[in-house]
């Protein structure tokens, strides 16, 4: 695991912490029942985080560049499953990431002349998935029920970086919408006959060309609430 994964999977230890105590508090409460025939409908709402493995940086073209990724801890994901038997579903699935970064860096823009300067700047990324495909569960007698989604579909993604200082007014700005997929799964915890918790994690690329690459090589991670 690369060094910004292992970071971002950090972060997420305190809400990891919080969903594993309520739903601990909720099975001790709760007197084991059988669960229902499967649902037809489920909508999933919840906090997303965004890891990538790359750490070449993000391109804006052929002479200028940040060593910075698609990396947030901001973001939500949201997704309906239309179920058509106990086990197999079609889900639509879409998720939002906004990174938002500023400090006082070195960067280099040639444009044509290069110049390196060290100064303030603002640098902003957004992720957006448009995903849809199917999901397996293996339902069973227990309050647990584990599932993996085959997702495919649309990212449309964009970074703009800004600095404003001695050594001049920068503004770079890309944007790509590409062919994207989610390839993962996850665990439902259920804490009643309508409600339950739900964790996942996905690989999830992103076919853009930067920086030498045909992808980006993201991991995506929510925890929410998923409803029947």
């Amino acid at each position: 695991m690369s060094q910004a994964i292992s970071q971002t999977v950090k972060k997420l230890v305190p809400f990891l912490s919080v969903i594993v105590l309520m739903c601990s508090a909720t099975v001790a409460l709760a007197q084991s029942t059988t669960p229902d025939d499967y649902p037809k409908v489920e909508v999933f709402v919840g906090y997303s985080a965004l890891a990538e493995s790359d750490t070449s940086g993000i391109t804006f073209g052929p002479t200028a560049s940040t060593d910075s990724n698609y990396a947030t801890t901001t973001g939500f994901q949201t997704s309906i499953i239309r179920n058509f038997s106990k086990h197999i579903g079609i889900k639509g699935d879409f998720s939002a990431h906004f990174g938002n970064d500023s400090g006082r860096t070195p960067f280099t823009a040639c444009t044509p002349t290069c110049t390196t300067v060290t100064q303030d700047f603002q640098f902003k990324t957004r992720v957006y998935n448009f995903l849809a495909g199917p999901e397996f569960k293996a339902r069973n007698s227990t309050r647990f029920t584990p599932f993996v989604h085959a997702l495919a579909g649309v990212a449309h993604t964009s970074a703009s970086f800004t600095s404003t200082g001695s050594g001049g007014n920068f503004l770079l700005k890309k944007s790509d919408s590409t062919f994207a997929m989610a390839l993962g799964g996850g665990l439902d915890i259920r804490a009643g006959k309508r409600v339950s918790f739900r964790g996942t994690m996905d690989y999830n690329p992103v076919f853009i060309r930067d920086s030498g690459n045909d992808r980006r090589d993201l991991v995506r991670i929510s925890l929410g609430v998923l409803f029947r």
